[in-house]
């Protein structure tokens, strides 16, 4: 978790967990659209935003978030628009699974 010494400038932690939360129920509304939609940039900024602000800039759950695809990992000249629907779903299961996580270590326990 992110410790600097200056906690006066950035919102509590419990601010920052809530815009977590709200990042991770945004999945189910912007798996209808794909991966080049604002929508879904705007949202994948946010979610970024808030796990720096929770965890540090260079951390291992930025590096894990950032890592994650929603565009198929190769291309062939066979695939259509399904692969990158697949692609994009499978990502924001990801994502959703690791915010998921995220969250539950801020939750209280039952």
């Amino acid at each position: 978790m992110k410790t600097d010494g200056d906690s006066s400038r950035r919102p509590s932690t419990s601010l920052i967990v809530a815009r977590l939360d709200r990042c991770e129920k945004d999945i189910e509304r912007i798996g209808k659209g794909n991966c080049s939609s604002g929508e879904f940039l705007l949202w994948r900024k946010q979610t970024e935003e808030a796990l720096k602000a929770l965890y540090g800039d260079e951390s291992a759950e930025v590096r894990e978030f950032t890592s994650i695809y929603y565009t198929p990992v190769f291309l062939t000249c066979r695939m259509g628009d399904d692969a990158f629907d697949e692609a994009y779903r499978n990502g924001l299961d990801e994502a959703g699974r690791f915010l998921q996580a995220c969250l539950k270590r801020f939750r209280p326990p039952g």
